[in-house]
């Protein structure tokens, strides 16, 4: 093999400054141990599972290859660093754990702001008779994808072939709803360890320690650590951004009286109107209301600091 031979591929793994990378040679794909180029430190670019890179031969036997260049990225998300995730598959249980609403809302909010399609699946339908029904419904209401999971119907590969594709997708939600299990379900081994629901604190019990991609019919899935909070203002988002999240309010809005319309107190505001009517769902309306209202005070607050 030649030194001069360069090689494209995608970042699968990555554990203390080694790359696993995945790449084509003329016998198929190939996996190999990779390091990155001292420039990259120096332009303050460290790499990411998900990245899509050249690499080239070092000549080092322990580590054989090393990485000479990262395309730009299409999406990124830093917790836990994940680059040009095409999907997110946000899973939520219908109970046990009951299901953040607040938290999906604001995932999804994330996910439109960051490029990437959010996709969502309410497991353990089965414990609770109907209620994973009302969600969807909600959810499909606002212009969502939702999937229902119980195990008597579980997801299935063909569920997600059309929606990954030849793209990179992550499981993201709470711990204890199921997300593990369903990876390892759709991947065929298991993957990783699953919990059981805390009886004390009706939370999941933290089980993923990593992230690595894997092979998924033409693509990739990757699950990530469960989680219980969000920032919206760590994530970067402004109160001007949260429409992002509420394509139903957005879809109504053209119908305002005025163009700068915040859809919370506004004379003429005919999204308040679709609430009361039962067009827009009650429930995401409020969490709307509040998301733009903390991001609004807390900007105004910051400027009121810097003048100070």
């Amino acid at each position: 093999m030649a030194d001069t031979e360069f090689y494209n591929g995608v970042i699968t793994k990555g554990v203390g400054g080694v790359y696993t990378v995945r790449f084509f040679v003329d016998s198929g794909y190939k996996y190999g141990q990779c390091a990155a180029r001292g420039a990259f430190r120096l332009k303050g670019i460290k790499p990411a599972i998900g990245d899509r890179v050249t690499i080239m031969p070092s000549g080092d036997p322990d580590v054989e290859y090393v990485i000479t260049d990262i395309e730009e990225r299409t999406s990124f998300i830093a917790r836990p660093p994940v680059a040009n995730l095409s999907v997110m598959l946000l899973t939520f249980s219908v109970t046990n754990p009951e299901p953040d609403l607040t938290l999906l809302d604001k995932m999804l909010l994330v996910c439109s702001f960051r490029n990437i399609k959010p996709v969502i699946i309410f497991t353990k339908s089965d414990l609770s008779e109907g209620e994973g029904e009302k969600l969807c419904s909600v959810y499909t209401k606002a212009g969502y994808e939702v999937l229902i999971s119980a195990p008597s119907k579980p997801i299935t590969k063909n569920d997600l072939k059309d929606i990954i594709g030849d793209g990179i997708a992550a499981f993201a939600g709470p711990s204890g709803v199921g997300k593990s299990t369903l990876c390892n379900s759709l991947l065929g081994f298991d993957l990783m360890e699953t919990g059981e629901v805390s009886a004390k604190i009706k939370r999941g019990k933290h089980t993923t320690r990593h992230v690595e991609l894997h092979e998924f019919m033409d693509g990739f899935i990757c699950d990530t650590p469960g989680f219980t909070s969000l920032s919206l203002e760590d994530q970067g988002v402004d109160y001007r951004d949260v429409l992002f999240g509420y394509p139903e309010i957005t879809a109504t809005a053209t119908g305002c009286r005025f163009d700068d319309c915040s859809h919370r107190k506004e004379d003429g505001c005919v999204v308040r109107n679709a609430v009361d009517e039962g067009v827009i769902d009650a429930g995401r309306y409020e969490r709307y209301k509040s998301f733009y209202t903390e991001l609004y005070d807390n900007r105004n607050n910051y400027k009121h600091r810097r003048k100070q």
